[in-house]
């Protein structure tokens, strides 16, 4: 590997990584190069032959080690990933899924293959609807003969259903949904319970049509349980939200896309790292609607980034890393070919981040990325759009110690947030205003919020007048 001296380093003001920056390149051999933070070591394991296996768009790894993979428009497929010590991948085996095809998200937990399908599609098997699917094995001969359906979810395309993850209970399953996915009409529970447009002058559509007629809630994360029966609205106000990770303190982040059309104007927002609230809101309205960030019923970013198309993200846990970079949480831009580690502060209730870009190639667009705790590696996949695709293995081969490191404690103040967010579900009474109502005057803005979420879930009679007196 070469190493060369770069100035310049994202960052966001709130602590200081460096002015000056060495970085190492992958060999000339591995075309594009792809550049990494000196000390991190970046392999290609593994070509993806487009008109065999096409454009790998979604990571997961089952219960044996096997890494499982989705070509957006197509299978999925499997297969052992190879030794640190070098090698290839050479055993990529195409699953059997009776059609089922198109998938933007794979979670492997509870012995099944969740599949978050994107695209409605018909063949010899029937018609398959976009939604989530579990598929299990049912007989142990290691193949999936038991596909269920367990929620339609209508949306389709770069702005559908998207990515799964497992909450930090080990048992909720979270999903991510673009703002051209409807938000399902059959859910059993919502956590928001009023949202709207509240434009106070008319709105102007996009000009070229783009989402046009699309309204709040926009892009949303829910969650289920695992046999998919309940399903809740968790937060909402996305544009294109791909994937949420949660820190070992059970925080949701995720990395929301910007409206490039919109770059320049007063109602632009950037691309932006979110830190995901029970009943958030983050202000996405279509076309001038957008809300910015001081609107007291909105919820602000945890930093902004710019331009570019969010895919992937994924916590630094487990990872074999130096402690900051286990700490960091890692958000992928397609556009930009980066990876971004997105340094954590906490901040009262919430964070603020500090963006550094962990590496990065001209072309390098990345879908998704995951941490394999049985190695400690870093996985990423790049791809998408029926564009040439491959996997990507990153390890730190520099001399910083790689011991697991305990993570930072809750701030009183998120401690606070959480008690009040224990309000948030259907078990909460009439107790909730002795305990809510004190912290709607609270300093920080993330605990007001929870406040007010809980006292809203509680039935308007019974606090109204207190309210408006």
């Amino acid at each position: 590997m070469t190493s060369y001296l770069i100035p310049g380093l994202r960052q966001a003001g709130l602590l200081t990584l460096g002015s000056t920056l060495l970085f190492a390149q992958t060999p000339e051999t591995d075309s594009p190069p792809v550049n990494a933070l000196l000390g991190f070591k970046v392999e290609r394991i593994y070509t993806v032959p487009l008109a065999d296996q096409g454009s790998w768009v979604a990571l997961t790894i089952d219960d044996r080690g096997r890494m499982l993979a989705s070509d957006q428009f197509g299978g999925i497929y499997r297969f052992t990933l190879p030794p640190h010590s070098g090698g290839q991948i050479s055993n990529v085996e195409k699953l059997d899924t009776q059609g089922l095809a198109g998938a933007h998200g794979l979670l492997h937990a509870h012995g099944s293959l969740y599949v978050m399908v994107n695209e409605k599609s018909a063949n010899q098997f029937g018609e398959r609807k976009s939604g989530l699917y579990r598929l299990r094995d049912t007989n142990g001969d290691d193949t999936y003969d038991r596909i269920e359906l367990l929620r339609e979810i209508d949306g389709s395309s770069g702005h559908g259903p998207h990515s799964l993850i497992l909450g930090p209970d080990g048992n909720s399953i979270y999903y991510v949904n673009g703002n051209f996915t409807k938000t399902p009409e059959n859910l059993e529970r919502s956590i928001p319970v009023a949202w709207g447009e509240d434009h106070i002058v008319p709105r102007m559509w996009d000009a070229r049509g783009h989402a046009r007629g699309l309204v709040a809630p926009g892009g949303y994360v829910g969650r289920t349980n695992p046999d998919g029966s309940e399903h809740e609205l968790f937060g909402i106000g996305f544009r294109n939200a791909y994937r949420v990770a949660f820190d070992p303190n059970g925080e949701p982040f995720t990395y929301d896309s910007d409206m490039e059309w919109d770059f320049g104007t007063p109602w632009y927002m950037p691309t932006r790292i979110n830190h995901v609230v029970s009943g958030g809101d983050y202000g996405w309205r279509s076309g001038a609607g957008r809300w910015p960030s001081y609107y007291a019923d909105s919820l602000p970013a945890v930093t902004d980034i710019g331009p570019g198309s969010p895919t992937g993200v994924v916590m630094g846990t487990g990872a074999r890393f130096p402690t900051r970079y286990q700490h960091a949480l890692f958000a992928a831009d397609w556009t930009f070919g980066t990876l971004y580690a997105v340094h954590l502060v906490p901040d009262g209730a919430s964070f603020k981040g500090v963006t550094e870009e962990f590496l990065w190639g001209r072309p390098l667009p990345l879908t998704d990325v995951i941490v394999n705790p049985n190695d400690g590696a870093m996985y990423f996949a790049v791809g998408g759009r029926r564009g040439n695709s491959a996997l990507y293995r990153v390890t730190y081969t520099g001399s910083e110690s790689t011991a697991a490191a305990p993570y930072p404690r809750p701030t009183p103040e998120a401690r606070l947030r959480r008690e009040l967010e224990a309000l948030h579900g259907p078990q909460a009474g009439p107790e909730t205003f002795a305990q809510a109502w004190p912290h709607l005057s609270h300093s920080d803005r993330f605990v007001r919020w929870a406040a007010r979420v809980a006292i809203e879930r509680q039935p308007a009679s019974q606090w109204s007048e207190r309210a408006l007196s």
